[in-house]
C-alpha cells in the first residue's frame, strides 16, 4: 500500500513539473515576442488531417530571408482557411521559430496558458494531499508502537 502511495506522490510530481515547465517555457516565450518582436505575413501551405474535425494548418512564413513553419489550429480565428490563405504572425526577431497569431499572448494560444497553470494546480494539491496521507499514516503507526 505504501508503495503505490509512493507511485502516485511520483506521478503527482511529475504532472506538477511538467504543467509549471510549460507555463514558464510559454511566459518566456511571449517576453521574448513583446521584446523582439516583429509582424509577419504567414501564408496557409497546407492542411493538415483535413477529414477530422480537429484539422491544423501548416503555416510558412519569411523572417531576415529564412523561410519557416508553423503548425497552428485556426478553425476559431477563421472559418475554414484554405491553402494560400494569408495569416498575420508575430515572432521573435533573435528567435524566429517562436511565433504567435497576432493579437494572442503566448505562442501556444491564449486558451493553453491557463490549462497549464491548472494542470500544475492539479499536480501540487495532489502531491500535498499524497504527503498528509503518508505523514498521517507515519504518526499513527508511532501512536501504536509500529515504526515504519
Amino acid at each position: 500500500m505504501r508503495r503505490r502511495t509512493l507511485l502516485l506522490g511520483a506521478l503527482f510530481l511529475v504532472i506538477a513539473v511538467s504543467g509549471g515547465c510549460s507555463a514558464t517555457l510559454q511566459w518566456q516565450r511571449a517576453e521574448l515576442i513583446d521584446d523582439t518582436g516583429i509582424r509577419v505575413t504567414g501564408v496557409v501551405s497546407r492542411i493538415i488531417d483535413a477529414g477530422t474535425k480537429y484539422q491544423r494548418q501548416e503555416i510558412s512564413y519569411t523572417v531576415d530571408q529564412h523561410r519557416h513553419t508553423v503548425v497552428r489550429n485556426l478553425d476559431t480565428d477563421l472559418s475554414h482557411p484554405k491553402p494560400g490563405h494569408r495569416v498575420c504572425l508575430e515572432a521573435a526577431r533573435t528567435r524566429p521559430d517562436v511565433v504567435r497569431m497576432c493579437g494572442e499572448h503566448y505562442p501556444q494560444g491564449d486558451d493553453m496558458y491557463p490549462v497549464y497553470i491548472l494542470v500544475t494546480v492539479f499536480g501540487t494539491a495532489g502531491l500535498l494531499f499524497v504527503i498528509g496521507y503518508l505523514v498521517t499514516g507515519v504518526r499513527q503507526a508511532r501512536r501504536i508502537g509500529i515504526t515504519a
